[in-house]
């Protein structure tokens, strides 16, 4: 297996290898770090690289593996940089952060770190994650490596990239709103943003606006992502929202076949509009699920009236995220992140408190749909992705929150409700063949159900021996900073 098929290899697939030998770690990261130098420039994916300590931390595990082997032994992986590493900086792609080191691991990456995981870097974010697009005045924007003119959305976008372009098999993300499932559609990728509670967001914080965001993973398979959360799953003390590890692994679940489901479907978003390309993926992607045996129609919960109270749980969450910062350096944030944070202070806590008690009333409204369908299949966005440049920073609250919410019209209602929602490539648009996603909506706690039949969908129309056609060379000119 050569370099270059190295870095596109499934992590689950590398990890037969290095149990039969065949492969070293030291050949392993090596390969990626190569990827990483040839590729990063003009992709801007990873802001932060440990590219030495990788290696040496590669070679220490080249002298043999612990018994029982970690389930990620040696395995390449990036973080994004909304999230703490205690020998990396954490800058949550703010300026107004640069070169800010947490001094921690978060407990995800600690989680990482103990499965054997070999971090190769930190992965580019919007500041404090607050846009769907993945460009900041810090690092400037990540390019997709589908279409170097477009985005790899947000805001995981960063990790999307980096494994899109076999920079690392797996990548952790964060989704608040859609950023782990818009990047994911975005790269044609494997995004799962797991039921609230199910991964912890300690010690940082044990609770992250109000429960809507959480940690997920993103790859190209779906057994890597089951691999994946099978490792930074499960409850810490403190955890407001903790669930109870499942019966068996996430992993299995891709193995067992998921019998006939009542599959529900729409292309009828709660506000804005979905591109014709969009719509036309999805209905396939119902066709090709009913060929597989599945009773499917066309039907969808009432997801409506949740914007506003979705926008007053993060505007009022977002002064806490400048807290302890020299009020001098307010000046350094991006304007459409001032204009957020300065409604934020508007909001009192009685309507705080009524904006949380309406999600929660709605979300047991909502999954009711869950008693008479099993899963719900949607776009994962419903747009294609953007053009580079095409949701400024200097948006204003309200500009920009249309944009996040329009965008994101299928995916911020279940991190409202807190139930899981995959989204797996889906397609190719007419319209400039760019990448388009779909989104697979389970009942509250239910990833297995869900990954198992986005295991038997991927067998059925596979997507992970496909690679982006980029070589680092077209665009090794191009600045990452050109296109804010």
């Amino acid at each position: 297996m050569n370099a270059e098929d190295l870095c596109y290899t499934p992590a689950a697939d590398l990890r037969t290898q290095l149990e039969k030998r065949a492969i070293s770690v030291e050949d392993l990261v090596g390969s990626v770090l190569e990827q990483v130098s040839t590729l990063n420039g003009p992709l801007n994916a990873i802001v932060a690289e440990r590219a030495e300590a990788a290696m040496a931390e590669a070679v220490a595990a080249g002298q043999g593996a612990p018994e029982p082997r970690p389930p990620l032994w040696g395995i390449p992986c990036t973080v994004k940089d909304l999230t703490e590493t205690a020998d990396l900086p954490t800058t949550f792609g703010s300026r107004a952060f640069a070169g800010h080191q947490a001094g921690f691991d978060a407990e995800i990456v600690r989680r990482i770190r103990r499965a054997g995981a070999i971090i190769v870097g930190k992965t580019n974010t919007p500041e404090f994650g607050l846009r769907p697009t993945t460009e900041n005045l810090l690092y400037g924007p990540t390019r997709n490596p589908w279409n170097l003119a477009h985005n790899p959305g947000g805001s995981s976008g960063g990790s999307a990239a980096a494994v899109a372009a076999g920079m690392g098999p797996l990548s952790q993300g964060t989704d608040g709103g859609g950023s782990i499932r818009n990047p994911a559609s975005c790269c044609r990728l494997v995004g799962l943003k797991p039921t609230r509670g199910r991964v912890p967001a300690a010690p940082a914080s044990y609770e992250v606006w109000a429960g809507l965001s959480t940690d997920g993973p993103i790859a190209r398979t779906v057994r890597d992502v089951a691999l994946l959360l099978d490792v930074i799953a499960g409850p810490v003390p403190g955890e407001p929202y903790g669930l109870p590890a499942p019966s068996a692994s996430f992993e299995s679940a891709c193995d067992r076949p998921p019998g006939s489901l009542r599959v529900a479907f729409t292309v009828a978003p709660p506000h804005g509009e979905v591109h014709p390309d969009v719509a036309e993926v999805v209905r396939r992607a119902a066709g090709a699920l009913e060929e597989m045996g599945h009773q499917v129609s066309e039907a969808a919960p009432d997801l409506s009236g949740l914007r506003d109270a979705f926008k007053t749980i993060i505007a009022g969450n977002a002064p806490t995220l400048v807290d302890g910062m020299d009020p001098a350096r307010l000046t350094e944030l991006e304007p459409s992140t001032l204009s957020l944070l300065l409604h934020g202070q508007t909001v009192d806590a009685a309507t705080y408190c009524r904006a949380v008690n309406l999600i929660r009333k709605r979300g047991a409204e909502i999954m009711g749909f869950w008693k008479q369908y099993d899963v719900l299949l949607t776009p994962a966005m419903t747009r294609l992705p953007p053009a580079l440049g095409s949701i400024p920073s200097a948006y204003d609250v309200e500009t920009i929150w249309r944009e996040i919410s329009d965008l994101g019209a299928f995916t911020y209602p279940f991190n409202l409700t807190g139930q899981p929602g995959i989204s797996l490539p889906g397609g190719w648009s007419r319209e400039g063949r760019l990448p388009v996603g779909i989104q697979l909506v389970g009942a509250y706690g239910d990833e297995t159900g869900i990954l198992g039949l986005a295991a038997a969908y991927e067998q059925a129309c596979p997507w992970s021996a496909e690679r982006p056609g980029f070589d680092g060379g077209a665009a090794a000119q191009m600045s990452p900073v050109e296109a804010l």
